[in-house]
């Protein structure tokens, strides 16, 4: 298996005490204490009604809702991931800086592409040199120990076991794309190839539902923002203020740079789930810039409707 560590150092204590739980349970619990967390964060940057209402958003209308309710292995580890890294982030608005890194360590043990971010943490202490050497200090801690818990299962630190996964995908013909799904003969790119990039942005941004002819689905393959989660859009309007915005948005694009690198742009999923890695970062900019306008509360509105309906159908469908 070529996950990180930490997901199944949370899960195996917990299934061990518990014979009866199954990880579906703890991710919900999980994805509702990422809620809480939310709300404990982004009060640092808006009013409190604001950040409630953010929260709110966050846990029913953005992908981590299905995320939280299947838990199975993938999004169980964007799960996990997500708590750590909030809780990185309030460490670091609480300027504890080594405890914020450790955090942030976790954070990248439970999904790698996380480790992208430090660049935003860089930023922001660049003019603090102490305590950015504080911070990274512990941040850092992630790469020996990927690197020892890889020559652990391969005996090479450099192998961590996804190539494998991505060449038995290949082998029996699957189809790992949505453009693969039209286009039987389209060919695979690399692992981690640029010529995913624009199949990932269609499928963050603009991938519509399936439609019958009696009903409207969701796309396994994902769906876009544009129809999912429309309230996370005033997040990626220009201009980005100097500072704290223009940084959180510059972490953001690196994390989703990795992501919009890889195979696979996911699959039985609703909405896009590699969203998650880099949501943290998005979720401040939109503290930082929501206001309770009619329209803005509307978006919010149709978002948690419209997760709703996709967690619903997902559920129906067997994902």
């Amino acid at each position: 298996m070529p996950f990180p560590p930490i997901p199944a150092l949370i899960l195996a204590p917990i299934i061990a005490v518990g014979k009866n739980t199954t990880q579906q349970q703890v991710s919900i619990i999980i994805g509702t204490l990422n809620a809480v967390l939310v709300f404990l964060l982004l009060k640092k940057f808006t009013k409190l009604i604001n950040a409630f209402l953010l929260s709110i958003f966050f846990a029913l209308g953005t992908v981590a809702f299905w995320s939280a309710v299947v838990g199975t292995t993938w999004y169980f580890a964007h799960n996990v991931a997500l708590t750590f890294f909030f809780l990185s982030l309030i460490t670091f608005k609480n300027k504890k800086y080594f405890l914020s890194g450790f955090l942030f360590s976790l954070a990248v043990l439970s999904r790698l592409p996380i480790l992208l971010g430090i660049v935003f943490y860089i930023l922001e202490l660049k003019k603090d040199k102490i305590n950015l050497l504080k911070f990274l200090s512990t941040a850092t801690v992630c790469i020996p120990i990927m690197f020892f818990y890889n020559w652990l299962r391969f005996s090479n630190i450099f192998h961590s076991g996804y190539i494998e996964v991505y060449k038995s995908y290949l082998g029996i013909g699957y189809s790992i794309s949505f453009f693969q799904s039209i286009y039987p003969n389209f060919p695979n790119f690399g692992y981690l190839d640029p010529r995913n990039i624009p199949l990932h942005l269609f499928t963050f941004f603009l991938m519509p539902p399936i439609l019958s002819a009696d009903k409207i689905l969701p796309s396994p393959y994902g769906m876009g923002i544009i129809f999912t989660t429309p309230f996370l859009l005033l997040a990626f309007l220009p201009p980005f203020k100097k500072g704290l915005e223009k940084n959180l948005f510059i972490g953001a694009i690196l994390i989703a740079f990795v992501d919009f690198l890889h195979y696979m742009q996911g699959w039985v999923q609703f909405g896009y789930r590699f969203l998650l890695d880099f949501l943290p970062f998005l979720l401040i900019v939109l503290a930082i810039r929501f206001r309770p306008k009619k329209l803005y509360i509307l978006l919010l509105g149709i978002s948690i409707a419209v997760n709703f309906w996709g967690v619903h159908w997902a559920i129906k469908l067997g994902w």
